[in-house]
Parts: C-alpha cells; sequence; structure tokens
C-alpha cells in the first residue's frame, strides 16, 4: 500500500516538472516570436514572466536584455546582460552587446588600475562557468589518481619521475579549477552590484537626505553595495568615489 502511494507521488512529481517545463518552453516560444516579428514589449513580458516563476539561464537573461535593448530601456538592458555574463563568464556574444549598451549611458567612469597578477587570474577565472571549472577540476584529479598509481607501482625512474612532474601540474590545475569553481559561485550567490535605474541618482555623504551631495550618477550605471543602513545603500563605484543612495534607485544584478 505504502509502495502504491509513493509510485504516484514520484508519478505526480514528475508529471509537475514536465508541465512546468513544457509551459516554460512554450512561453519561451512565445517571446521569441514576439521578438522576431518585432513586438518587443510583448517580448520582454514573456521572458519576465519566465524570471518570475524562478527560471535563469544566461540564455534566458540576454534574450530578455536584447529585448529591453530594442524597446530601449537601456538600464534594463544591462541589468540583464550583466545577469547573463554573471552565468556565462566566456559569452562573446553577451560582452558584446553589453559594451555596446553601455556607450548609451552618461556616465564612462575609468577603473582604479589593480595588480597585473590579480587581472590575470580573474580574466582566467572568466574563461568558464562555475560548472565548467568543476567538471576541469574533476577531470585532471582522476588524472592525478592514475598518475599516482603508476608512481607508486611502476619500477622504472624515468616513469616515475614524469609521472610525478605530471601528477605535480595535474594537482596544481584540479587546485585551480576547484578555487576558480568555487569563486565563480560565491560570486553569482553573493553578488553584491547593482544597476541605477532613475536618469539622474544623487550620491550622498551619509544615509539621509540631510546628506550632502557629493556626485551625481546616472541611469545604466554599475555600483557595488558595501553597506545598507534603513532606506539606504552604500556604495562604491569602479573609479574609487563612495557615497550613499536610496535602495529604490537600484535594481540588484
Amino acid at each position: 500500500m505504502l509502495r502504491n502511494i509513493l509510485n504516484v507521488v514520484f508519478v505526480g512529481l514528475l508529471s509537475l516538472g514536465s508541465t512546468s517545463a513544457a509551459n516554460v518552453d512554450a512561453l519561451m516560444a512565445d517571446a521569441n516570436k514576439s521578438y522576431t516579428d518585432g513586438k518587443f514589449q510583448d517580448a520582454v513580458n514573456a521572458y519576465e514572466s519566465i524570471v518570475k516563476q524562478g527560471y535563469q539561464s544566461d540564455v534566458l537573461y540576454y534574450n530578455l536584455g536584447n529585448a529591453y535593448y530594442k524597446s530601449k530601456n537601456i538600464p534594463a538592458a544591462i541589468l540583464n546582460y550583466e545577469r547573463a555574463l554573471l552565468l556565462n563568464p566566456s559569452d562573446e556574444n553577451i560582452k558584446f552587446n553589453l559594451d555596446l549598451v553601455k556607450t548609451f549611458t552618461v556616465d564612462h567612469i575609468e577603473p582604479l588600475p589593480e595588480f597585473f597578477m590579480v587581472t590575470f587570474f580573474n580574466n582566467v577565472k572568466k574563461w568558464m562557468s562555475t560548472n565548467a571549472w568543476a567538471y576541469t577540476g574533476i577531470l585532471f584529479f582522476i588524472i592525478s589518481l592514475v598518475l599516482a598509481y603508476f608512481f607508486w607501482f611502476s619500477y622504472r625512474p624515468n616513469v616515475k619521475r614524469i609521472t610525478f612532474s605530471i601528477g605535480v601540474l595535474t594537482l596544481l590545475v584540479t587546485l585551480f579549477s576547484f578555487t576558480f569553481s568555487i569563486q565563480q559561485k560565491n560570486s553569482i550567490v553573493n553578488h553584491k552590484y547593482g544597476i541605477l535605474f532613475p536618469s539622474v541618482v544623487a550620491v550622498k555623504s551619509s544615509p539621509g537626505e540631510s546628506g550632502k551631495d557629493l556626485f551625481v550618477l546616472h541611469a545604466g550605471t554599475k555600483v557595488k553595495i558595501v553597506d545598507s543602513v534603513g532606506d539606504w545603500y552604500e556604495i562604491h563605484i569602479a573609479d574609487g568615489n563612495m557615497g550613499w543612495i536610496l535602495k529604490d534607485t537600484l535594481e540588484k544584478i
């Protein structure tokens, strides 16, 4: 009796998942058709309905960014391209479209220079997604185990030297791969950046209307959130300037 009940529940869950997936596929097809037909706002609405169901993918955000761009909503386009790039940091189409849409913003902020090794490792980390780095780490860990087997059970000195040298390299690749995978995952889960939406945002010296206006930023600018007090965020921008803005002026990436 219990087994039959469990089978019914299991089949029901599978059916629910299939129905939900089919619904998303149908919405995606409708959104894509609206986009190709030039009905960009309809495409935006359809893509957003998928996002509201809890689905996330670089393709979904990329398409949504394209639809917002065609609808001339530049901040929303930037927001969704950034979300797509966060999930797939090596995609050249996302990078190209993001760079293109940024040319329509007012603020062109020059980032502070960073140590060249930091830049190098950050660029390497963006070669692949978090899952791709994890799979790479698993692959090279298995290779390391195979090399360790030949090292311990071979009686030929040349084989021991070669397997030891290559084994050290594969272990290093394993370590870096898992590190990059964890860092990529953390950057997605604990992302602290956002995009400004109002045409003009006053950045203040303290969290409150009484704070002094330090400078202004404009729609589409990317900022880093470093603190939160009440209705205010403390933000940093790429050139090192900082201040406080109202939370409702920003949409988190």
